[in-house]
């Protein structure tokens, strides 16, 4: 279900809510080929494709600043209420979440950089399958926060547990990849970080989608979230 915004007497309020959905995308198809990217630099084990994914950080980090001003423009000159000021918080949250997630991705792909000078190991594969779910949970999160979709947004909240049970049997893998072994030591520990860090973004998702919620109906979701990885 979802839930078309007000059109406004003021069409310059509409033009700067048509811009905070603008910069949200941008920030949103960024943050999805920055974790791709940086996926594919361990799995592949690409320096170079690492130290790219890296660089790039500094853009998103940019977006979420213009972002924050818009938001604070809004606030100030507008004084939106009702379903136009749930939507302008739902964004500031969700620049939030996206910026971290952000982080993250520039994590992995740090680690990426490092991994190329230790020995491959057999359960880097996993990365790769930890990777992609982690990947198609952003994408859904983002495709409800675009279009207010409260249904899809309830998908992403149920399927944490699935990123949490997939991230729990991967750490046990890396963890059966340990040896006495320095450098393949190493890269175990390299590794733990990133399928962490995955385990992360999967929680962003998570909380973008429960901004997608509180943006279409003012309600929070009030059970707890469901959790695997026991």
């Amino acid at each position: 279900m979802s839930e078309t915004l007000p059109r406004h007497i003021v069409t310059s309020y509409d033009a700067e809510i048509r811009r905070l959905d603008s910069l949200l995308a941008e920030m949103g198809g960024r943050c999805e080929s920055q974790l791709v990217a940086a996926v594919r630099s361990v799995v592949e084990r690409d320096a170079e494709l690492a130290r790219e994914t890296v660089s790039q950080d500094i853009v998103i980090d940019a977006l979420e600043r213009e972002v924050e001003s818009l938001i604070v423009r809004l606030l100030a000159l507008r004084q939106p209420v009702a379903i136009d000021l749930r939507h302008t918080l739902a964004s500031l949250k969700a620049a939030s979440a996206l910026e971290r997630a952000g982080d993250y991705a520039k994590n992995i792909a740090k680690r990426g950089a490092a991994l190329t000078a230790l020995p491959a190991l057999s359960c880097t594969p996993s990365i790769g399958k930890l990777g992609r779910l982690a990947q198609d949970l952003l994408h859904e999160a983002l495709n409800a926060l675009t279009t207010r979709d409260t249904g899809l947004a309830a998908d992403v909240w149920q399927r944490d547990q699935e990123l949490d049970d997939l991230h729990a049997a991967v750490m046990e893998e890396i963890f059966g990849c340990l040896s006495g072994d320095r450098a393949q030591a190493e890269a175990c520990s390299h590794l733990q970080f990133v399928a962490k860090n995955l385990e992360r973004i999967g929680d962003l998702s998570t909380n973008i989608a429960e901004m997608v919620t509180f943006d279409a109906t003012g309600r929070r979701i009030e059970k707890d979230r469901p959790r695997g990885g026991a």
